[in-house]
This record gives structure tokens, sequence and C-alpha cells, in this order.
């Protein structure tokens, strides 16, 4: 008897794990998927932004190579790293129509947002923050802009 139940609880621990290991696989595909299914947005956002008079501006070097991964071919400001900073910005940006701000979602981000506002609104160019609001909506969970290059390896070569 003690054989039978030994038998029959290990043949349920097996199939239990087979379960988990078929649920692990399906979450696994699905998660790909998502990913799939954000990247594939995000370029096809980024790849539509084509006008000249239009710049996207980002904190760093890690931020330039995010967006570019994600299909955008248009002009980039890079604040740090660049030597430029805010301090001209005004001067470097005015020949610009619109200006799309991509800044990180923590502290230092809001505060350039905030900051890069102020110095821009008397400069008579618009000042986009709708893709910034919509690219948190799509990777949520992305607090950096430099983390949405990880959905570029996600992207499907046509």
């Amino acid at each position: 008897m003690i054989i039978r139940k030994n038998f029959i609880s290990n043949y349920i621990i097996k199939i239990r794990k087979q379960n988990t290991l078929k649920d692990r696989k399906q979450i696994n595909k699905w998660q790909i998927e998502n990913k799939r299914k954000v990247a594939t947005t995000l370029h096809k956002i980024f790849s539509e932004i084509n006008d000249e008079k239009t710049i996207i501006v980002v904190e760093g070097k890690r931020d330039f190579l995010a967006i570019k991964s994600l299909g955008y071919r248009g002009k980039i400001f890079q604040l740090c790293g660049s030597g430029k900073g805010t301090g001209n910005l005004a001067s470097e940006l005015s020949f610009y129509k619109k200006v799309i701000l991509m800044l990180d979602y923590d502290k230092k981000g809001e505060s350039l947002t905030k900051s890069i506002i102020e110095k821009l609104s008397y400069g008579g160019v618009t000042i986009d923050l709708n893709l910034r609001k919509k690219v948190r909506e799509i990777a949520k969970g992305v607090n950096h802009i430099e983390d949405l290059k990880k959905f570029s390896q996600y992207l499907v070569q046509e």
C-alpha cells in the first residue's frame, strides 16, 4: 500500500511539473509576442516622424541610440555628453518648428522637461509632449528612454 501511494504521489508531481513547464512556455510566448507588438508600435511611431523641421530632445547618448534603434531617422539633440547643455538651448533649437521632448520619466527628467518648456516657450517653437506620453503608455514599466532599446531586438525584419 505504501509503495502504491508513493507511486501515485510521484506520478502526480511529475504531471504537475510537466504542466508547469507548459505554462511557462506559454507565458514566454505571450511575453515575446507582447514585446513584439510594443516594438512594432514604437517603430511605427518613430519612423513616421520625418519632418525636417522637427527635432527630438533626449538626455544622453544611450537615449539617442535607443530612439535611433526604433526607427527614427531625424535630428536628435542630446542635452548631456554633447557639451551643449541647456544654456543655449533656445538658440540651438529656434529654427525648428516642433521640438519633441523625450526625457526620462524620473525626477531629473521631469525637472529637465519643465526647465526646457520654460526656456523654449518664448521662442515660438511648438513643444510636443504627446509622443512622450504615448511612449509611456505603450512601453509600460519603462522609466528611462534608454530602456526602450530592449524592444528593438523584438522588431521583425521585413
